[in-house]
């Protein structure tokens, strides 16, 4: 069997690396940002199955993918739906799970009109791509309708009411043709300037009934949509539960460290589900395990090559302010012995940002 993925960048790479070991099953990656439509034809002829390393593939690629909609996995319905965000709350609501009250916005008034209904402080993001908090604004006065509206208005929009949160964590799971779906081990996830810096398994104090809850969820979320493939839902922890925040159709930042860390990674998963294998178990390796991301510069992850209980990815891209170059995961026979060795690694992390403040 052939699989196309549409994307080459790093996550298109890990899918490739995490079945290389199959004989059978081969792997072309394509560049979207070389697209021609000639192109994208010759490719999706050329494979049994199609998948995406990222929801934010442009429309004409997307209007493409109709006529080969049956090799498409996650389906297109996911996709688009993931695609935009009021979609994506609206189905998130439909699948049972709580998320903040939220509005469409098209115009300054509806800006306004936010404000009034929703109160303040508020989020506004466009509804459309936009990720480590780009297109995104917080609005903690009513002056600030026309500045929001200035810097990234004149588009769709939603206006979302502010969470009040402990700690954000996510859940990740893979669904399989058949509908069998296996659930990775919940991580607690710490951003800073709206870009994850790292993520700890186990997420620290989490009840087994919170566990329980998002496993639910994101059960119910897939089974919601027929989704095929691993899909990742980012959820808020409060004082009342969880809230659901965004999902991701696809393999996520904050599930790299199972590729050391787990028996079997979110990626290989993914690649089992789409191909119509078993899916693999997703039980940790290990006691305590984090994923850091290299942000900006790489030298500092160097450190961590000469280091027993840390591997580090590079991702072979050119070094520049906030971008993401790679990742190092850390394992640990103990929590303890994980967060000696992040120590040694802290350059990684932004002075406040660690450690972790529960």
């Amino acid at each position: 069997m052939k699989i196309g993925i549409l994307g080459n960048g790093q996550l298109g790479q890990m899918l490739s690396d995490s079945v290389k070991d199959l004989t059978d099953l081969e792997v072309s990656l394509y560049d979207t940002r070389a697209h021609t439509d000639e192109a994208l034809d010759a490719f999706l002829a050329s494979v049994d199955r199609v998948s995406y390393e990222t929801e934010n593939i442009a429309a004409n690629i997307v209007a493409r993918l109709e006529a080969v909609e049956d090799k498409v996995y996650p389906s297109l319905k996911a996709l688009k739906t993931f695609q935009n965000r009021l979609l994506e709350k609206n189905a998130l609501r439909a699948a049972g799970i709580a998320t903040a009250d939220f509005c469409a916005v098209n115009s300054l008034d509806d800006v306004k009109a936010a404000v009034e209904t929703l109160g303040l402080p508020i989020v506004l993001k466009t509804t459309t791509e936009g990720y480590d908090g780009k297109g995104q604004y917080v609005l903690r006065s009513p002056d600030d309708a026309e500045p929001a509206w200035a810097a990234i208005g004149n588009r769709e929009l939603i206006a979302e009411a502010f969470v009040t949160f402990e700690r954000e964590t996510s859940v990740i799971a893979s669904r399989d043709v058949n509908g069998n779906i296996v659930v990775f081990p919940m991580t607690e996830n710490i951003h800073h300037e709206g870009i994850l810096r790292y993520s700890l398994y186990p997420a620290a104090n989490l009840s087994s009934e919170k566990a329980a809850i998002a496993e639910r969820y994101i059960r119910q979320l897939a089974d919601s949509l027929d989704y095929v493939g691993t899909i990742t839902l980012e959820l808020f922890e409060t004082a009342d539960g969880l809230v659901g925040n965004e999902v991701a159709p696809r393999v996520h930042n904050s599930g790299h460290w199972s590729i050391e860390g787990a028996q079997t990674s979110q990626f290989r998963n993914h690649m089992l589900a789409i191909s119509g294998r078993e899916l693999g178990v997703t039980d940790a390796q290990y006691p305590a395990v984090a994923m850091l991301n290299v942000i900006g510069e790489e030298v500092p992850a160097e450190k961590a090559d000469n280091l027993d209980t840390a591997f580090r990815h590079s991702y072979g891209k050119e070094a520049r302010p906030a971008r993401k170059l790679g990742h190092v995961t850390v394992v640990g026979q103990s929590v303890a012995e994980r967060d000696a060795t992040i120590e040694q690694l802290t350059g990684l992390i932004p002075d406040g940002v660690w450690p972790p403040k529960h």
